[in-house]
């Protein structure tokens, strides 16, 4: 079992993250939330941080998202609640929820009336016994798969050190078209030669690899379904339009585009050389919403339980849970970043076999 992280907070992360995914949600630790300020001078500054957030695309792909506070010791309830006020609003956040050691009821009247749900580390406990979890076990297997995740990305590091930057700091603060402009130019970054020559090294690897495709299919069914709220009788349109910043944004950095090509005498095309696959993908999915909107979630059952030290096994019963047609989806999504950003083929062989 692997050694537990030292972290005073964590445990209370843990059993808050086990209660998300019991209400459905895919969810992310750690959410850092970042703005541009004149503090010293005008550069991004870290706001705040959601300490677990949970996410759910629901069958018509419309989104619900939740966070908590997740905060021990004997710290004022009432000052973590309204520090954790200001991100609720920030971040439009649906549900949130304050966890703490201990909370006086004068923090609980506020929180309920600002929408937050107050839990003491006692009820988070209660509630997941009442589901049938043995919470001690819990704990060292969800740290043991928080411990891993968090080593790995530390490790590719050294490789692609902007792609893991941009996916633990900047992801989450972007506008959903625009991380899936970078993550597609970030993968595309040279790796290094021998990187999936050690089998080890390989399976620690490509866990990160599914962590990014799974921030990468978030993005897109967020753009996909915007675009179908915006016009879903001409999808494909909508689509180009939202991967673009809209309609307006478009039309200005086409014209943009052809005064440069002008200036030039360039003949490069507008639109970069992923832009109708990626299209064509998100008009099928548009089509399935109910498939596609479980792809995260397929994704995140497999970053958490088919990774080891020393093998990847993907049992037939996860995806058995799944649609197949999103199985097929996920796929179909893995083949376009190894065409468009030349990643190695074996990269994901473990779930193309299936």
């Amino acid at each position: 079992m692997a050694k537990k992280i030292i972290n005073k907070d964590l445990d209370l992360k843990l059993m808050c993250k086990e209660l998300f995914k019991q209400m459905g949600f895919c969810t992310q630790y750690e959410v850092q939330l970042r703005t541009k300020s004149y503090i010293t001078s005008f550069k991004t500054h870290d706001v705040s941080d959601i300490d677990v957030y949970g996410y759910k695309f629901n069958a018509d792909l419309s989104f619900f998202s939740i966070g908590s506070e997740c905060k021990s010791g004997e710290t004022s309830a009432l000052e973590e609640l309204f520090k954790f006020l200001g991100v609720y609003d920030f971040y439009n956040l649906d549900r949130g929820y304050l966890i703490k050691s201990k909370i006086h009821q004068n923090a609980r009247q506020i929180a309920i009336k600002n929408g937050i749900r107050c839990l003491t580390e006692s009820e988070i406990r209660q509630l997941l016994l009442g589901f049938g979890i043995d919470v001690e076990k819990l704990l060292n297997i969800e740290n043991a798969k928080y411990l891993r995740l968090n080593e790995n990305l530390k490790y590719f590091k050294s490789f692609n050190e902007k792609l893991i930057d941009y996916v633990k700091l900047d992801f989450w603060n972007k506008e959903n078209w625009r991380n899936i402009h970078n993550i597609i130019h970030l993968l595309s970054h040279p790796q290094s030669t021998d990187f999936f020559k050690e089998e080890v090294r390989n399976i620690r690897n490509k866990q990160v690899y599914y962590y990014v495709l799974e921030l990468f299919s978030y993005s897109i069914l967020r753009n996909i379904g915007e675009s179908m709220v915006l016009n879903y009788s001409d999808i494909k349109s909508s689509i180009t339009n939202s991967l673009y910043g809209g309609a307006e944004s478009l039309n200005e950095k086409r014209k943009i585009h052809d005064l440069v090509s002008q200036a030039t005498n360039s003949k490069d095309s507008f639109e970069p050389a992923w832009h109708y696959d990626l299209v064509h993908i998100c008009s099928r999915l548009a089509e399935s919403t109910n498939a596609a909107s479980k792809i995260p979630e397929l994704l995140q059952n497999i970053i958490e339980n088919s990774f080891y030290d020393n093998k990847i096994l993907i049992k037939e019963e996860q995806i058995k849970a799944f649609p197949d047609l999103t199985r097929k989806f996920t796929q179909d999504i893995m083949q376009f970043l190894i065409k468009n950003c030349s990643l190695d083929k074996t990269i994901f062989e473990d779930f193309m076999k299936l």
